[in-house]
This record gives structure tokens, sequence and C-alpha cells, in this order.
């Protein structure tokens, strides 16, 4: 049996983009994923908010870097770390080169965690720039944020090859267009799980 944690935002937690409500497990992008997938436990770890290194004020810790150790430590061991965050960097005002910073402190962590069961090595990572979003639909999100959100797949890919790590594209299947701008429909969130498969199957030798 091969783990996989999909560490994300209100994208992976299956927010849905005209209620305050979340999507059916069978929309979420990780259950879509792991639908198509044989031996392989997928754990979603999405939550509301959560940037990928800094401060944002909400009613738990948000910064991703922090949290992600003690994820690591309960699940472990782990064969694949998918990492897919940076629109709520975007949202709070966070720079481009921050973001590549913020994302590359998760990749360090990933990979320099102290695993101790017998015979572990680090997980192999998967670095999932974010859906695009749109303007003026959700408060403060304006057109610069969102020049920025369709900056981040250069970005995004850029570090995943200076860390020799893997890099999927969301915004090449899925868009956050209707409701508030932001999340995904049901139908987006499903297609992007099941267009991540394949690049798993890839990594995992399934």
């Amino acid at each position: 049996m091969k783990t996989i944690l999909a560490f994300g935002d209100s994208l992976t937690w299956g927010s849905c983009p005209h209620t305050n409500n979340r999507h059916p497990k069978e929309d979420r992008w990780p259950e879509a994923m792991a639908a198509g997938l044989d031996g392989v436990d997928v754990i979603s770890e999405g939550l509301r908010g959560r940037t990928t290194a800094y401060y944002r004020a909400g009613n738990c810790e948000l910064r991703g870097d922090l949290l992600l150790p003690a994820l690591i430590q309960t699940h472990d061991p782990l064969d694949l770390v998918m990492i897919m965050l940076g629109t709520n960097d975007v949202y709070a005002g966070i720079s481009e080169v921050e973001i590549y910073w913020g994302l590359r402190r998760l990749v360090d962590i990933v990979q320099s965690y102290p695993y101790s069961l017998e015979g572990a090595v680090p997980p192999k990572v998967l670095l999932i720039s974010p859906p695009t979003f749109v303007a003026d639909k959700c408060f403060g999100v304006s057109e610069e944020k969102v020049a920025l959100g369709r900056a981040l797949p250069s970005t995004v890919r850029r570090l995943a090859e200076e860390k020799d790590v893997a890099f999927f594209d969301a915004a090449s299947v899925a868009h956050a267009e209707a409701g508030d701008g932001l999340h995904l429909e049901a139908h987006v969130s499903r297609a992007l799980g099941e267009a991540l498969r394949a690049p798993v199957k890839d990594l995992l030798s399934l």
C-alpha cells in the first residue's frame, strides 16, 4: 500500500464557490484522484486559508511550514507529498518571490525531515501550481492579484526543477470562475483529481 499526503488549502478541503459549505467527498480532488488509484491511501490535509509560510489571521495556525512537520510525523511513512498552495499567499498580498521561498521551505521540510522508521527514505514531492481565479467576485481580489496567480506556474515549475521534484500545473485543467471566483465547481475539482492520476501513477510506479 502506497500512502500520499495531499497538503493544501480550501481547494484541497473542497470549498464550494456558491456557499460556505464543502463539496461532497467524491468531488474533492484528493478523493477523486484516489478513486482511480489502486493500492493507494490518499490522506487529504486541506485547510481553508492556509499559506505556504506566512502569517495570516484566522481561527487556527495557517502557516503551512509550521504545520507540515507534525503532519509528516503523524502520517509517516509516506511515499508522496503533494503540495498545492499559493492562492492564499496571493490573496494576502505576498509577493511572487516570497511565495517561491515559502514553497521552497515546504519542499525542504519534506526532504530534510528526520525520518526515523526503519528503512525510511524521504517521500517524493509533487508541486502543484494552483488553479487560476478571477477578479472582483470576492472581496480583495484585484486584477493585480489575478495576474500574480497566473504567473505562479512558471515560478513553481522553476522551483520544482531546482529541487528535482515533480510539477503539475492545475490551471491546465482547472479554473475558478463561477460563484466567488476563487473556489472550484464540484465537477472542476473532480476533473483536477482525475487529471492527477496519471502523474501520480508515474511517480509511484503504479
